[in-house]
């Protein structure tokens, strides 16, 4: 799927995952295919971090990312979990 992340096209996201977590918290996980120099700059813990793809939009902040010459990014965003219920 396309998408971007902060503003940087992202041609190929995969193995988009999301967990709630007890705490209130949910973390979605997904994996960018290839070498981007920019998203590898713009990659900063607990840095604010916006998901636009075709299915969703995710906002939060970075809790975690990795990153291989062959596999491309892993990437964790952490965001709270809205109340079904608000007053």
């Amino acid at each position: 799927m396309n998408g971007t992340f902060n503003g940087i096209p992202l041609r190929q996201i995969t193995s988009l995952t999301t967990t709630s977590e007890p705490s209130g918290f949910k973390r979605t996980t997904f994996r960018v295919i290839g070498s981007l120099p920019n998203l590898e700059e713009s990659l900063k813990l607990n840095a604010s971090a916006l998901l636009i793809s075709s299915s969703d939009e995710i906002e939060g902040r970075v809790v975690h990312y990795s990153a291989d010459v062959h596999s491309g990014y892993e990437i964790t965003i952490e965001s709270k979990i809205e109340s079904a219920t608000r007053k």
